[in-house]
């Protein structure tokens, strides 16, 4: 139901086109983004479900205000961002999601490609801050 939005000093300007407050949509800002996934014009609303935290983490895809298509993700969403891939018509972006320290990516809303961003040692400073910062002395 859209409703006029009126806070101090816009003149009533701001619409709410859609509001849902049961929707369970926990997500962050770079976990959000609008793509063009069939190639039709029209952009869908992506997004990087956190889900409670520890379960139920999703990529979910939005037509509008309706649920198009969901996919489980193994570990917490840290971004989300549509990208193309190739040349080929008509162009389709493909999406790539940042969860744990893997890169998840999506062709035609299909998991398709999972890269495991490698290992770096740690700092031998940063060990000597975090032992000295920590009860444990860092060994946790």
């Amino acid at each position: 139901m859209a409703a006029v939005i009126s806070a101090p000093g816009d003149g009533g300007k701001w619409l709410d086109a859609h509001y849902d407050p049961v929707a369970g949509l926990y997500t962050f800002s770079s976990c959000v983004d609008l793509a063009d996934l069939s190639g039709d014009g029209e952009n869908r609303l992506v997004v990087g479900d956190l889900g409670t935290g520890s379960s139920g983490m999703k990529l979910k895809v939005y037509r509008g205000t309706v649920l198009i298509s969901e996919n489980t993700l193994l570990d917490l969403p840290a971004g989300l961002v549509a990208f193309f891939m190739d040349l080929h018509e008509p162009r389709i972006p493909t999406v790539a999601v940042a969860s744990g320290p893997c890169i998840y990516v999506y062709k035609n809303l299909r998991p398709y490609f999972k890269f495991t961003l490698p290992s770096l040692d740690i700092n031998p400073l940063e060990q000597v801050v975090v032992a000295s910062v920590t009860p444990t002395g860092g060994k946790d």
